[in-house]
């Protein structure tokens, strides 16, 4: 959820958003969590630079792509979106890591 709500501000602020938003906004959440998850389980992670740039890189492929590329604020704010992806991931790793 915290990813939700995060995207949700960066890219549409206090908009009330559509259905069509909604579902795009859960499908751009659900392919960055997986990426963060996938990357999260590389041991040592979060003291690997080379890891961390990989990760950033693939969020902004994500970001990018002809799925969300349209989507208001995203190329723009892309970098902040980026690193407040990579804070909510670390702080909390062990969430995302253990959730059942």
């Amino acid at each position: 959820m915290p990813f939700f709500r995060m995207f949700k501000s960066e890219l549409f602020g206090n908009t009330e958003l559509t259905e069509d938003l909604i579902a795009q906004n859960v499908a751009l959440t659900q392919q960055v969590f997986m990426v963060v998850e996938r990357e999260l389980q590389l041991a040592g992670f979060w003291e690997s630079i080379p890891a961390r740039n990989k990760l950033k890189a693939e969020i902004q492929k994500i970001l990018l792509s002809p799925e969300f590329k349209n989507l208001p604020n995203i190329i723009k704010n892309r970098n902040q979106i980026i690193s407040r992806v990579m804070e909510l991931a670390e702080k909390n790793t062990d969430r995302i890591l253990y959730a059942d």
